[in-house]
């Protein structure tokens, strides 16, 4: 394999992209109605989004967590598409159904791809709603090109305004190891129980996560910290949503760094809510992402 692509995501193996894609198919069969999907082309490679929810509307776009894809909102859709077009987008860096061809760098770049999938797929303004690194994506989209979001909803965004758990690291390496080199599932089982405050998602979103994990060397951008000034310069309506229980923030402290620094933000600690609140608490959330969007829209056409 040459240097070069080596900075392209990849399966490991046939067999391993063999199993992500029963994995992918069996949870998006569990989604409430079956979307369309259709594939933009961008610098960086096809990217493979899935389209559900109402025929009218500003339009909702969905930025999984890593190593999960678009499957993953099957709890969701329902619920956020009921009122809105919904756009679910594999990130072209991550595992799914879009295909990498050029390497992603940094936030630039992320941004860049985004605003070629927004343009390809015609939609002038956007509501952004992404978790963990779905939800960096949505703030570094919103810092460096803001002009097609409506708004961001990020949900426990990992790096991007909190710090991880002091302990987090360390708890998470013997078994970041064991899922690496002995490729077990079962330290993959452990390391979502410790993101997800003890609990497994149900099947079919268990093996979905355990097998993007185990399937798919990513090569994604590290996602950057946003410093002070960046927070200040956001001007795109934002909703922020740290989870209590999550590993990957001290929810309490990224909350007031929100409210310090980007004064028009909503922002609210969920208290009894692990890193994946979309999936756990999926009433929750979409009350919270809905009420957000709603107030949004109601105020664009008075």
């Amino acid at each position: 394999m040459s240097s070069a692509s080596r900075q392209i995501g990849r399966f490991r193996s046939e067999a391993a992209q063999a199993r992500f894609v029963a994995a992918y198919d069996t949870a998006l069969a569990s989604w409430p109605t079956a979307p369309t999907h259709q594939e933009v082309l961008t610098r960086f490679g096809s990217t493979y989004v899935l389209r559900t929810g109402a025929s009218d509307g500003t339009p909702i776009v969905l930025l999984h967590a890593i190593t999960v894809a678009s499957p993953m909102w099957s709890p969701n859709v329902a619920a956020l598409g009921a009122d809105h077009p919904v756009y679910a987008v594999d990130t072209v860096c991550d595992v799914g159904r879009s295909v990498q061809t050029a390497r992603v760098r940094t936030g630039d770049d992320i941004a860049e791809w985004l605003d070629e999938v927004l343009a390809g797929l015609d939609l002038p303004l956007a509501h952004l709603v992404g978790l963990s690194y779905g939800g960096w994506i949505a703030l570094n989209q919103a810092r460096r090109s803001p002009d097609r979001v409506a708004s961001i909803t990020s949900v426990d965004p990992v790096g991007a305004i909190g710090r991880a758990q002091g302990t987090f690291l360390l708890r998470i390496l013997p078994d970041g190891l064991l899922a690496s080199i002995a490729k077990s599932d079962k330290a993959v089982y452990r390391l979502l129980q410790l993101l997800n405050d003890g609990a497994l998602p149900d099947e079919p979103l268990l093996e979905l996560c355990v097998a993007g994990l185990r399937t798919f060397v990513g090569k994604q951008p590290f996602p950057r910290r946003l410093s002070d000034d960046d927070l200040r310069c956001l001007d795109t309506p934002a909703l922020l949503l740290f989870c209590g229980r999550s590993p990957v923030n001290h929810a309490r402290r990224a909350a007031q760094r929100v409210e310090e620094f980007m004064p028009n933000a909503s922002v609210e600690v969920i208290p009894d809510s692990g890193h994946m609140l979309p999936v756990a608490q999926p009433e929750v959330f979409s009350s919270r992402t809905l009420g957000f969007i709603g107030s949004l829209d109601a105020r664009a056409s008075s």
